[in-house]
């Protein structure tokens, strides 16, 4: 209820209603003219029942005694909603901000201004690029690219690049060889190469990045509890995935508690 607090204005006065499912730009109308008998607090909960849960739209259909393409209909203007109001406010958070913010665990990383990772499975997916900062907010959501590009073309062609400036810092995983194309400080788990054993120092400090990257995880986590984007992608919502998956994004920064319990006593 507080985040349906914060968007109920835009609900009234900004949101476009998409009256045909088959293309979001085939036909509109504004909210002021209704097509369903819904309110508008119960649309935004079968939404939230359809990227949450995982729940069809036949099945939401069934459960809000509506018809299956109002449903779509619903789900497809709230989708395009969410991403241009929620996508609208700012991700990227100024250094001074992330400094006043760094959990005492990044002592040694202080000038780390995100952690970035990329999510995929073992078949034919989509693949994306994520930003964090060390306390835990989403600073950054690419695009959806095919899972057969490497993490270092994604970062290249993301536009985190841009973002990044001289004095910051990100943290990566051991697979984004991106030290020449960061303009700042990388860290990233030490390779063993062609050395027999790492010097103490590496060991050291992969340690302390692997107990770190833990936190991303958890914030991945939060975002693949979308039961949507934790089974097969239908072909009839490809058109779509690209919104839906940022929504989810940038829903997690709007999720109750800190991502680490004891970081809301720091903070």
């Amino acid at each position: 209820m507080v985040f349906w607090n914060l968007i109920e204005p835009a609900v009234t006065h900004k949101m476009v209603r998409i009256t045909s499912a088959k293309t979001a730009s085939a036909s509109i109308s504004t909210v002021h003219h209704p097509t369903t008998k819904l309110r508008p607090i119960d649309e935004f909960l079968l939404f939230l029942m359809y990227l949450s849960v995982g729940f069809p739209p036949r099945d939401l259909a069934e459960r809000f005694s509506i018809h299956r393409t109002t449903a779509s209909r619903i789900i497809s203007t709230w989708t395009h909603f969410l991403y241009c109001l929620l996508g609208s406010q700012r991700l990227w958070i100024p250094p001074e901000v992330v400094r006043a913010h760094l959990p005492v665990e990044f002592a040694a990383f202080s000038d780390t201004q995100s952690e970035v990772f990329s999510t995929y499975k073992s078949h034919t997916t989509f693949k994306a690029l994520i930003g964090m900062a060390p306390h835990g907010a989403v600073t950054f959501v690419s695009g959806l690219y095919a899972g057969s590009m490497s993490d270092r073309e994604i970062f290249k062609q993301s536009g985190i690049v841009k973002l990044l400036k001289p004095g910051m810092a990100i943290m990566v995983d051991k697979g984004f060889v991106v030290d020449n194309l960061a303009p700042c400080k990388v860290y990233r788990p030490a390779f063993l190469s062609k050395k027999q054993q790492m010097s103490r120092e590496d060991v050291r400090q992969t340690q302390s990045i692997a107990r770190l990257r833990v936190h991303v995880e958890r914030c991945i986590r939060r975002v693949k509890e979308n039961k949507l984007l934790d089974k097969e992608i239908p072909l009839s919502i490809c058109g779509n995935i690209d919104e839906l998956f940022s929504v989810a994004c940038f829903l997690v920064n709007y999720q109750n508690g800190p991502l680490v319990k004891a970081w809301a006593t720091q903070q």
